[in-house]
Order: C-alpha cells, then structure tokens, then sequence
C-alpha cells in the first residue's frame, strides 16, 4: 500500500543527468569570458575615475565679473579679473551681456595676452543688440583662435 510516489523529492536525483546537460566542468571558453568581463568592468572603472578628476580640478584659467556697467542701448561694459597658473600663456574669455530676463543680447570673445602677473584685470566693451542689464564671464580657455590674435 505504501508505494513511492514517482513525484517524491526525496526520490529526485541530487545532480543532473550529465547526458541531458554535457560535462558541467569548467572549460577555457568559459574562463576567457570571464577574463574578458574582468578586464572590461577595470577599464570602465578607470575612465570614470579619469573623467571624475577632469571633472572636478581647478581649471588652470578663471575669470570673474568684478564691474558692470550699461552704457546705453547698445553698449554694456565689462570689467574682469583674469587668473591663469602660467602668466606668460596667452588666453581667451567670452564674455556676453544679458537682459532683465537673461536672455543674451550681446556676446564677445576677448583676448588677454601673456604678462608677468598671474592675475589681471580686464576691461571690456560689449555690443548689444538691445538694452543690456547684466554682464558675465562665460568661460576662458588657452586655445586662443588665430583671429584673435593679430
């Protein structure tokens, strides 16, 4: 009366028939995926480490607004202060005026030449095509384009 169910877990086999499966050893296909995987996830870690830094060092160039100045309808003055670690490098800032709604009404790129201070002023004179009410600084670089050098 008391017969083994054929559905009985502990009738079940513990493995795997390795005739249904194939041999489940751990072959060298497998270990170069697994290689392959390792190297992969390092080399993502590394650039986003590297693209953190740039990210987050001091830039070598700032600029800051220091004075503004509307002159009238078509002219807003600028006046900056220019930081750079290597005074002798020449640089460019852009710099732009804004209206009541920060929307641009005029932009300009400036050159700043090499001097023997590592921090300078600068003044500016910006176009606008409308009434400014704010100027700013909106970056500064030392690939300075040939144009604005000559």
């Amino acid at each position: 009366m008391n017969e083994p169910r054929s559905d009985d877990p502990s009738q079940a086999p513990s493995t795997p028939p390795s005739e249904r499966y194939g041999d489940s050893g751990s072959g060298v296909a497998g270990k170069v995926v697994a290689g392959f995987l390792v190297l992969l996830v390092g080399a993502l870690v590394v650039a986003g480490a590297v693209a953190g830094y740039r990210l987050n060092a001091d830039p070598d160039i700032s600029a800051e607004q220091t004075g503004v100045t509307v002159v009238d309808d078509e002219r807003t003055d600028l006046v900056m202060t220019v930081t750079r670690d290597e005074p002798g490098t020449p640089v460019y800032c852009i710099v732009r005026a804004q209206d009541q709604t920060k929307g641009e009404v005029g932009r300009r790129e400036v050159y700043v030449p090499p001097s023997e201070s590592g921090t300078i002023q600068v003044q500016v004179s910006i176009e606008t095509w409308a009434r400014g009410f704010v100027a700013d600084v909106y970056g500064c670089g030392d690939d300075v384009p040939d144009y604005l050098r000559g």
